[in-house]
Parts: C-alpha cells; sequence; structure tokens
C-alpha cells in the first residue's frame, strides 16, 4: 500500500525549491513527479532597447561631472599587494640569512611596517633577525615581540 503521506526525500526537495525560489525571486514548486515547476511573470517590462537613437535608450547627461579616475578599492589592493611583497622578501630573506634559525619568525606587514614575533633561541638571533628585515626594501618601521628563548 503506497502512503500519501510525502516522504522525507521529496519534504527536503520541496524545502530546497522553495529556499532556491526565495532567494531566485520566482515561485517554484514540485510536481508530483518529484520535478520542478517554475512560475514564470509575464508581467514584467521588456528591456529597454539599448541601440542609440532608439526609443527607451537612456540619454546619457554630458553636463555632469566624470567618476573619479580611481577607485579607493584600487589603492587598498595595491597596498595588500605591496605589503605581501614585502613579507615575503622578509620571510625569504630570513631563510637564506646564514645561522639564522627563522622557523620561529611570523612577520605580517601593513602599510609598511612590520609586525614581528615568535621567538628565537639567543640574542644573537634576535638582533640578526632585526637586522636582516631593516635591510629589507620598504620596510618603514618594525614592530618587535620577538622573544629570546633557550629551547
Amino acid at each position: 500500500m503506497q502512503s500519501s503521506r510525502p516522504t522525507a526525500p521529496i519534504l527536503r526537495k520541496a524545502c530546497l525549491a522553495a529556499a532556491l525560489a526565495a532567494v531566485a525571486g520566482s515561485a517554484c514548486a514540485l510536481d508530483a513527479g518529484g520535478l520542478m515547476r517554475t512560475a514564470v511573470d509575464t508581467a514584467a517590462p521588456a528591456p529597454a532597447n539599448s541601440a542609440p537613437g532608439m526609443p527607451g535608450r537612456a540619454e546619457i547627461n554630458r553636463d555632469t561631472a566624470p567618476p573619479p579616475s580611481h577607485d579607493v578599492s584600487t589603492d587598498t589592493t595595491k597596498q595588500v599587494v605591496a605589503d605581501s611583497t614585502i613579507t615575503t622578501k622578509i620571510k625569504t630573506k630570513l631563510l637564506s640569512t646564514k645561522d639564522l634559525k627563522s622557523t620561529g619568525i611570523h612577520v605580517k606587514t601593513t602599510d609598511g611596517t612590520v609586525n614581528v614575533s615568535g621567538t628565537v633561541p639567543s640574542q644573537e638571533q634576535h638582533d640578526m633577525a632585526l637586522q636582516t628585515i631593516r635591510g629589507v626594501e620598504g620596510v618603514v618601521s618594525v614592530n618587535d615581540t620577538l622573544k629570546v628563548s633557550s629551547r
């Protein structure tokens, strides 16, 4: 005997269809076979013609000021890339510095300011690491929170 009660998979599909419909802004439903049916809004106006000189084309007011030539997000992106480049150069230089154990050193750069943290085995290693960091092009200042730990 077949139950007229919907099964869990059908209910899940119906809930998913309703959620997708709400996000998409359209009405959807599942038919008895589990297929999704979509209601189409035929009352929506047709898109305006975009060909020049045609009715419905938006005219451009050339008397208004042009948009700014650059975007703030572009400046921010350039700064992030510059900071990432500085961080990469520092890490590379720390790893290639002879007699420096740099695996415990963490580096982060923000607006040219380098934040260095972590641990080094000796004060000599600490001084060598800071000297190496300050020698990298683009470093404006260094915030030092490196700790000397003789483990």
